[in-house]
């Protein structure tokens, strides 16, 4: 009997004989088969004899050619690219780890295992829509954000070709496709400015001297109810010359009862999209506004503002939706205390002025409550340090021509007075004030007696300022060439105590200076006493050319 070891060439001959002959692969990458079970799929690899397909249906199989496998004419389903899809999972292999297989058990197309997102191992695929998602067996799917791809370009190429014009939604106020930052303190009525602009924008028409891009408008309001808005948009219609049926480009989301954060930072403190800013995106790409405005930060951005990191990828956010559906995004906010103590406007940190292209800072004026100032704090494609002089009237705002309205008039006459009769009774107490900024500062003696009727001290300043120019009040020199001094006095009282030959003169330079020490110059008398009349060129005082005792009598 031969041993087992002479039998093995035998045995090995005879296998080699029987084995069937596989036919040749005839498919290639990239071609599309279909199998009788798990119907049409791409190949995605390729040998001799086998092949390995990607099924529509996120099935996969290794399957040797012959009856198994067929041609197909049925496209290729979106998403289903199978060398992109290696490329994008490469990618996504960079930033998160992992291995990549060529099959997977949760379908669709070739898979990441072992990736780690947010501290967790999951596996991330992508899905049937063409969109990177991650996968684990708790949590299930969840979307993933891909890694913009670089795309690079040289500026040579753009030689020869007409060179864009840059648009604007308000011309150089509020530029397309990027993030404007308008600020304000509490009740100054940014959420008014902003809806007025955007109204006009809607309605086509021109307002407060601007012309803002005509079309659809989006208005994100967190802090007030749909009733406020009815009353605030009915007075804006009104003032724009029309009324609420001219906003049907106008589309209003009020937010002041629900949770309105569009992003968040995640446990990494990465700023993520909330639920939320994910259907407010949706809808403005299918409504394609010109116009977003988002009311306000405050109650939209839920990271810390401190951190730059974070504001910067909240406006980056808002920005690539910008960019996207070519509009212009106006984001109002309040200004931190350093902001308004400094007249900057500034937030809490200084990245929300730096990631934004243009910011409007909007002011109340101190003294008159309907007064607004409009001005462009930061521009990076137009002028800086533009303002507007806005009045509120009626429910929204107009511009102000420089004229005191009635009410403001009314108020200037009554200090006026109340400036006077202060001064007469200073004046008759002895004490002497100075229309010079010291210690005996006229506006500020005043505004520390109790009989000044309310009048703040800002005001008389200004109602000191007008009795000069009208000539109810002035400026008398007294005392030696060597020690003058200036005290205010009221014309009519110099003039009723006999003293009018110490009001100030005018020498034919045209530049008033005391009576004492000129000698030979003659007194003058106030405009409304006497024969005085005012001068051509405005100044208050004509000189009297009769230097008789009788005319000084009749002055």
């Amino acid at each position: 009997m031969k041993s087992p070891a002479l039998l093995w060439p035998r045995l090995r001959s005879v296998s080699r004989m029987t084995a069937p002959q596989q036919p040749e692969n005839t498919y290639k990458v990239g071609d599309r088969v279909e199998h009788d079970t798990h119907g049409a799929g791409t190949v995605i690899e390729a040998s001799k004899h086998g092949a390995v397909v990607l099924f529509d249906r996120g099935n996969r199989g290794n399957f040797r050619t012959g009856p198994h496998l067929r041609p197909s004419d049925t496209p290729v389903p979106r998403g289903h690219d199978a060398a992109e899809c290696i490329i994008r999972l490469k990618r996504l292999q960079k930033r998160y780890g992992g291995e990549i297989h060529k099959t997977s058990p949760v379908g669709g197309h070739a898979s990441i295992y072992r990736a780690t997102v947010d501290g967790e191992q999951v596996t991330i695929g992508i899905g049937d829509d063409g969109e990177p998602y991650t996968y684990t067996i708790k949590g299930g799917r969840k979307p993933l954000a891909e890694p913009a791809e670089l795309v690079w370009v040289n500026p040579a190429h753009w030689h020869g070709e007409q060179i864009p014009v840059r648009q604007w939604y308000v011309p150089d106020m509020i530029p397309m496709r990027q993030v404007t930052l308008l600020t304000g303190d509490g009740g100054v009525g940014k959420s008014l400015l902003a809806a007025q602009i955007g109204a006009a924008g809607a309605m086509c028409v021109e307002t407060l001297g601007l012309e803002p891009w005509g079309g659809k408008v989006i208005y994100l309001g967190a802090e007030d109810e749909a009733d406020e808005f009815h009353r605030r948009l009915a007075d804006i219609a009104k003032a724009l010359g029309g009324d609420l049926s001219d906003l049907h480009l106008f589309r209003l989301l009020p937010a002041a009862d629900m949770d309105a954060l569009l992003s968040a930072p995640d446990k990494h403190g990465v700023m993520q999209p909330t639920a939320l800013w994910l259907d407010f995106a949706d809808f403005a790409e299918s409504y394609e506004p010109k116009l977003i405005i988002l009311d306000t930060s405050a109650d939209l951005f839920g990271g810390d503002e401190i951190k730059r990191s974070q504001v910067r990828q909240f406006i980056s956010m808002l920005r690539k939706l910008a960019i996207k559906i070519n509009c212009a995004i106006v984001l109002l906010s309040h200004p931190s205390v350093a902001g308004m103590q400094t007249g900057t406007g500034t937030s809490g940190s200084t990245a929300w002025s730096n990631s934004v292209r243009a910011r409007l800072y909007l002011t109340a004026d101190k003294d008159d409550d309907n007064l607004r100032t409009l001005k462009g704090m930061k521009a990076n494609y137009a002028a800086k340090g533009g303002e507007l002089k806005l009045r509120w009237q009626e429910g929204a705002f107009v511009l102000d021509d420089g004229k005191p309205s009635p009410a403001a008039g009314l108020l200037a006459g009554a200090a006026d007075k109340v400036f006077l009769r202060l001064l007469s009774a200073i004046n008759g107490s002895g004490q002497n004030v100075s229309p010079n900024r010291s210690s005996s500062y006229a506006p500020t003696v005043m505004a520390k007696r109790p009989d000044r009727d309310g009048v703040s001290k800002k005001a008389l300043e200004e109602a000191m300022h007008r009795s000069l120019a009208a000539g109810t009040a002035a400026v008398i020199t007294e005392g030696s060439p060597s020690r003058q001094r200036q005290r205010l006095v009221v014309v009519a009282d110099e003039v009723k105590q006999g003293r009018a030959a110490l009001l100030p003169t005018v020498p034919s330079n045209g530049l008033p200076t005391p009576s004492n020490g000129a000698a030979h110059t003659p007194p003058i008398t106030p405009v409304g006493v006497g024969n005085a009349r005012p001068l051509e060129d405005g100044r208050q005082y004509q000189a009297n050319n009769d230097n008789s005792e009788p005319a000084r009598e009749a002055a």
